[in-house]
């Protein structure tokens, strides 16, 4: 009777297992969380408290938001916040040392469209604008209501003519407060590209007869 073979058996060798860290001698194992990005970290509500420094990282994060292809609802909102708190900080900066009455200043804040009238480093009146290749459509004054609109809102329409005046630009009278001014001043009309002037003073004419 033949004898049947037996494989030899050979026990393969085991690694031994890496014993768990734990019990009192072994700190445990933590796992580094992961760095919030800028759209989930939260927005502050009050930027007064903000240094400057940190104003300007929050506005690149924002605007790192908005270059994309779908912001966030509320990325443009914040960005202006931003940008008007920087460039408050940046009014009071330069008018801190100037005495208070010449604190004032005007300026064309392209950012937001808007020509804005500043007295004793706050923004008094602005003009919303909109530019249509070479005219600046005057759509909206708007006067601070701390101040008082009859002083204020001629000053700041006049500068906006004045404004355009030295840049060459044409202005649509579109809003009502600058039509008024353009009625009571007739000397800025000539900045009015030539139908709108003749338009402009036939509706004149005809509100005379009336």
């Amino acid at each position: 009777m033949e004898t049947s073979s037996f494989v030899e058996y050979r026990p393969q060798s085991v690694q031994p297992a890496e014993p768990e860290q734990s019990g009192w001698g072994a700190a445990p194992r933590i796992s580094p969380s992961p760095s919030p990005r800028a759209e989930e970290t939260e927005f502050p509500e009050d930027l007064s408290v903000i240094s400057t420094r940190q104003l300007r990282v929050l506005c690149n994060q924002t605007y790192r938001l908005l270059d994309r292809d779908f912001p966030p609802m509320d990325a443009i909102s914040h960005y202006e916040l931003l940008v008007e708190e920087i460039e408050r900080r940046e009014v009071q900066a330069e008018t801190r040392s100037a005495p208070a009455r010449t604190r004032s200043g005007f300026r064309d804040n392209s950012l937001f469209s808007r020509f804005e009238l500043f007295s004793d480093g706050t923004m008094v009146g602005h003009v919303k604008y909109e530019m249509k290749g070479a005219h600046a459509v005057l759509i909206q004054a708007v006067v601070d209501p701390r101040f008082d609109a009859v002083d204020v809102e001629p000053a700041l329409i006049r500068q906006v003519f004045l404004n355009a005046h030295r840049r060459r630009i044409a202005v649509v009278p579109y809003c009502p407060r600058v039509r008024e001014f353009l009625a009571e001043f007739p000397q800025y009309r000539a900045l009015l590209p030539a139908d709108q002037r003749k338009r402009f003073e036939a509706t004149l004419r005809v509100a005379g007869d009336d």
